[in-house]
């Protein structure tokens, strides 16, 4: 029967373990209520848990860690998989922690926290941005800090990134090629779009859906596409020099019909 050393307790769901060489955290409902570094488990039987393995940095960090900042990280995490309605990646437990830690040994030493695709992050990602908001309120409410709006966005990202079927690196690529495209579009039409602008926000929404279907290989129909082509030429070739970066950062080719969609959005916008 297996044994394992506690080497640091995280929460009431999660423990740092070892057994033999090699090291841990284990994951199940209750399985650090009550332990203390030192304490050997074993009987786990009836506790269904999950280990994930730690390369010797993902050691040192959690060796490191001040426990209050392990505890409200567990805390958020526990918040998030309650409100999601789901489990969340085990990994995500190592990947929020260092973010956190970082996070936070920067804002001490007064180093500003900027994140540029803010806005984007909070329709792409709704819920994951809901709940990375009460993590940053958790944050500034437990170690009296004040935490800037910036750091939800990162949060969200790594939120995302713990959710099933779900990759962090992707969901900010995406983002980053969603802030790109308005920026060009803003270029273009020689116009600063208002962000709270419900155009605006269907245009992102649209952009969002489109890169979906790019990066499943699907496309829609569009039915109006040579009449867009000949009544907005303009916006048009504006919208085909999109499908270009999409393609140049996606590797995956846009369909004329999406472009005639995306043409559509940006006569919208140069109507305001």
């Amino acid at each position: 029967m297996s044994k394992y050393l506690v080497k640091k307790v995280l929460s009431n769901n999660a423990v740092f373990v070892s057994e033999g060489d090699k090291d841990y955290i284990l994951l199940g409902k209750g399985i650090g209520f009550s332990k203390k570094k030192g304490m050997v488990l074993e009987k786990l039987d009836n506790i269904e848990n999950t280990f994930v393995a730690l390369t010797d940095e993902d050691k040192n960090l959690i060796y490191n860690v001040d426990k209050e900042v392990l505890e409200i990280v567990e805390q958020i995490i526990d918040m998030a998989s309650n409100e999601l309605k789901e489990d969340l990646n085990p990994h995500i437990h190592v990947g929020l922690i260092d973010h956190i830690n970082f996070a936070i040994k920067r804002l001490r030493e007064g180093i500003e926290i900027v994140n540029p695709f803010l806005v984007e992050t909070k329709l792409m990602y709704p819920k994951e941005y809901d709940i990375a908001s009460k993590a940053v309120k958790m944050l500034k409410g437990k170690l009296n800090i004040e935490i800037p709006d910036a750091e939800i966005g990162f949060i969200a990202f790594h939120i995302h990134g713990g959710r099933s079927n779900a990759s962090k690196s992707a969901a900010l690529k995406n983002t980053k090629l969603v802030n790109m495209i308005v920026e060009y579009v803003e270029k273009k039409l020689k116009m600063d779009i208002k962000t709270d602008f419900l155009i605006y926000n269907r245009f992102v929404y649209h952009l969002v859906a489109l890169l979906d279907r790019v990066n499943s290989g699907k496309t829609v129909v569009n039915n109006s596409l040579e009449t867009i082509k000949k009544e907005f030429f303009f916006e048009y070739k504006i919208a085909y020099d999109i499908s270009k970066i999409i393609q140049n950062e996606l590797k995956k080719e846009v369909s004329q019909d999406e472009v005639g969609y995306i043409a559509l959005h940006i006569y919208k916008l140069n109507s305001l």
